[in-house]
């Protein structure tokens, strides 16, 4: 029989583990002053960070109360995982799960969550697909509308999702966090932190639009906007072709009465032509950032419309 005479006694090793762990816990712990001032993102490497999400969800949670609606709000980071989450009260218990997995499915994907491309029979047997294909690996996807990117330097750092109500109220209140906390680090309303002055030549030319009202666009339905020199505009609006004239003024711009063709397509891009259309006719102001992205807004400073240049 053999002794092992350098043993650790079993009463010493306990203490020293737990020695061990109390002082790995003191020095990864963080403090936090009583009314500091929480950064809502790490620009270094950007992240979410607990504060950001807070301040998503209190803002969607306004716009909740404002509409009437009960909902469940849900942030999480890029990969997917929970930040943080609310349960109004009233809101009901089977949509918490709901609310999670919208905000897990637009940051993954990248973009609002929404029906696939084609709406028909076949679509809808694609997406529950998909969703028990998502939860038979231990994922979460859905369809569903009310799962809202946001993003910092043209970045996904995380999404929330609402869940509770209607698809279209759960996107609303959705948008209003991301559009309150983007506001904060200078993402998504206005993309550039050191604007360009305004030059009408730097308007010319054939865009892409990239998003209409935080909302996105959908995928490989390319919506158009073609300004000439003498204001004369043109583009597609994913299904049909329209024009028109813009009057141009230093900064301000204002799309006239436009014509347009009278196709018909699937409803996601019919739904996605007439917010395109909306916003145009709202729109009063440009700005093309030092990135050479065009961004369009209304009277009250709300950005409309975010392009890229195609050529």
């Amino acid at each position: 029989m053999f002794r092992i005479t350098n043993a650790v006694p079993t009463t010493r090793l306990s203490m020293l583990i737990a020695v061990l762990m109390t002082s790995s816990l003191s020095v990864s712990a963080q403090t936090t002053r009583p009314g500091a001032t929480q950064p809502t993102v790490r620009r270094n490497a950007p992240k979410l960070t607990v504060a950001g999400a807070e301040q998503a969800i209190a803002a969607a949670r306004q716009q909740a109360e404002k509409m009437g609606v009960h909902s469940n709000i849900a942030v999480v980071d890029e990969g997917g995982h929970l930040l943080a989450f609310i349960r109004m009260d009233n809101a009901r218990p089977s949509s918490v799960y709901t609310a999670i997995t919208k905000a897990a499915s637009a940051a993954t994907r990248r973009r609002p969550t929404g029906p696939l491309e084609g709406e028909g029979p076949g679509g809808v047997q694609l997406s529950l697909a998909l969703e028990n294909a998502a939860a038979a690996s231990g994922g979460k996807f859905t369809t569903l509308q009310g799962g809202v990117p946001i993003l910092c330097d043209d970045q996904v750092i995380g999404a929330i999702g609402v869940g509770g109500a209607t698809g279209e109220q759960d996107a609303e209140v959705a948008a209003a966090g991301v559009n309150a906390l983007t506001k904060t680090f200078g993402s998504g309303k206005v993309a550039s932190e050191s604007p360009t002055p305004a030059d009408e030549s730097r308007l010319i030319g054939k865009w892409l639009i990239e998003d209409i009202a935080g909302k996105g666009v959908v995928d490989l339905a390319q919506t158009t906007l073609e300004v000439q020199d003498d204001g004369s505009i043109s583009g597609n609006t994913s299904v049909n072709r329209y024009f028109g004239k813009a009057n141009m003024e230093g900064e301000q711009i204002q799309f006239g009465k436009m014509g347009a063709t009278r196709r018909a397509g699937p409803p996601a891009l019919m739904d996605q032509e007439n917010k395109f259309m909306k916003a145009m006719n709202q729109v009063t102001r440009y700005q093309v950032d030092d990135r050479g992205l065009l961004h369009l807004f209304n009277e009250a400073g709300e950005e409309l419309l975010r392009a890229a240049p195609m050529e």
